[in-house]
């Protein structure tokens, strides 16, 4: 073999494993969006910082379509970002509908959030996403739990976190008095233990963004009526649906993190 033809295959040797390797690196990277990831526990965390939060939506450094930006960093991090990781270049190449279905439920859970779900600013909640309950049998809390210090049921105003229409209203044996609101971007809503509703709501009505939906209140575990069983407070459900009509849910804390700023309060005379 002559010195070219050495030099040539050297160089083809080296170029096939420079393509090799990052076929390898770029699959690697994408493995981590399955089909099915919105039902892992990962996904269901939704652990966004307020930081990140307001980086993305306030900071006019990225654009108006960011929960694009917002799923490519959820998905480079492995679902607990540190920071904004705006390639989706291997995503889009791979899994190009996974990764848009992904940006959907992204979407209709973070898409249209504008107002914190009561109208107080000493609200107390922890993140007690999946906590063990055992009223209905044993189960897992899919929610959080919003508290005010003043513990009189009716007290507090609940707000639409979102514009929406009203899909849900009545009474559940487990949520009480409870109203459902669709967002405009495709998440569900779910308010519980109202003590009342400010208006007589009827699914399809549409309602805003910092509309008074009802009063925080006790009600539920029981037959229609029963109240007082538990202490006077919010529990807030979000959920998306999936194209086959499932509902998951997913940990509202770290909404209600990114939210705790954007309070609506009300004077009554």
């Amino acid at each position: 073999m002559s010195r070219s033809s050495f030099f040539f295959v050297f160089f083809i040797l080296i170029l096939s494993n420079s393509i090799l390797s990052y076929i390898s690196f770029s699959r690697s990277t994408v493995s981590v969006l399955k089909k099915d990831c919105a039902a892992s526990a990962e996904f269901r965390q939704q652990d966004l910082s307020p930081e990140l939060y307001r980086q993305l939506t306030e900071s006019g450094l990225y654009p108006s379509d960011w929960c694009d930006l917002l799923t490519t960093t959820m998905l480079n991090s492995h679902f607990h970002p540190q920071h904004i990781s705006p390639d989706n270049t291997f995503y889009l190449l791979y899994k190009k509908s996974c990764y848009l279905q992904l940006k959907n439920y992204y979407e209709a859970i973070w898409g249209n959030l504008q107002y914190f779900p009561v109208a107080s600013d000493d609200i107390s909640y922890e993140d007690s996403w999946m906590d063990s309950r055992t009223y209905g049998g044993n189960r897992h809390h899919e929610g959080t739990d919003l508290f005010g210090p003043v513990s009189q049921s009716g007290y507090y105003p609940i707000i639409s976190i979102t514009d929406g229409i009203v899909e849900q209203k009545g009474w559940l044996p487990l949520g009480g008095y409870r109203i459902g609101i669709r967002s405009d971007s495709g998440g569900y809503f779910y308010y519980a233990h109202l003590s009342s509703y400010e208006e007589d709501f009827t699914p399809g009505d549409r309602v805003q963004a910092g509309e008074i939906l009802g009063f925080m209140g006790n009600t539920g575990y029981g037959q229609e009526g029963t109240s007082e069983r538990f202490p006077v407070h919010l529990h807030l459900g979000i959920y998306i649906t999936t194209p086959e009509g499932q509902d998951i849910s997913v940990n509202p804390y770290h909404v209600l993190q990114c939210l705790r700023k954007k309070i609506r309060k009300y004077t009554y005379y």
